[in-house]
């Protein structure tokens, strides 16, 4: 593996996250920081592109950030089948890019920012085996909320490839929780409907289509950092895929989703 090159690219994507973070308002500024696709094409793999992804984390934590936990994507079998990818994949969540419930999206910085509905999980118990599954995953779970999270691709003009999308931390930006929900046994997350109304524009959604379950896509990837030796704590935030279609969004937008049992969240971007 070419860690020089690990080391750029993972350079390059951080500092193009920077420029969300420092809400600039100068649009082309923001532009200018976007990542040249072409350097994409000397990625060679899955393990580098994972390696690029843990470069920008190492680079946030230097910087004085905190990791609060991770984001499941590619959880539903069209996104899958988009990027060639035979598997999810798994990105990181920064304490600093977490929205408070009610607070607003501030677009400036962003560059094409989508919105997507989750369910979060916060686990109470860490997730060790190698066998984890969903069963698992619900004992193991504290408290379950809906969320927003907002994607953005540093790469000018998109990720167009599985290894652009995981090296770029699966294209994660922003994230809000809602108001957290104990698990009830009443209560089959697999079944949960969801609906995101934007203005005049509805989509409709279904946990299902998290892998069948959304708590399946946390199995996934508590198996999934244990094979390079890390685990999901207690503690830690989990985003385990949209329910709905990612859907668009810019200034002026208010957004609702609605999770049924799991309760509402709202999000105006500004």
């Amino acid at each position: 593996m070419n860690k020089e090159l690990v080391a750029e690219l993972g350079r390059r994507l951080w500092e193009a996250g920077k420029a969300g973070t420092a809400a600039a308002v100068d649009s082309a500024a923001v532009d200018s920081a976007a990542v040249d696709p072409a350097l994409a094409d000397r990625l060679d793999g899955l393990e580098m592109a994972y390696a690029v992804q843990a470069a920008t984390l190492e680079l946030a934590i230097a910087a004085g950030e905190r990791a609060i936990g991770h984001k499941v994507g590619l959880t539903a079998r069209p996104a899958r089948e988009t990027f060639g990818a035979d598997e999810p994949a798994a990105g990181h969540l920064l304490a600093s890019r977490q929205l408070e419930d009610g607070q607003p999206l501030v677009a400036a910085g962003l560059f094409a920012p989508v919105a997507e509905v989750e369910v979060a999980f916060t686990l109470g118990e860490a997730l060790p085996g190698p066998r984890v599954t969903a069963g698992d995953v619900r004992d193991a779970t504290a408290t379950v909320a809906p969320a927003f999270e907002i994607v953005d691709s540093r790469w000018r003009g998109g990720a167009r490839t599985l290894l652009m999308l995981v090296a770029d931390n699966t294209n994660a930006a922003r994230a809000m929780v809602g108001p957290p929900v104990v698990p009830s046994a009443s209560v089959d997350l697999s079944k949960v409907a969801a609906t995101l109304t934007i203005g005049s524009r509805t989509v409709p959604g279904s946990a299902a289509a998290v892998m069948g379950d959304p708590a399946e896509a946390v199995a996934w990837l508590a198996r999934h950092l244990l094979r390079s030796g890390r685990r999901l704590e207690a503690g830690d935030l989990v985003l385990s895929g949209t329910l709905c279609a990612p859907t668009a969004i810019s200034t002026g937008d208010h957004l609702v989703a609605d999770l049924g049992a799991l309760g509402r969240i709202t999000l105006d971007v500004d």
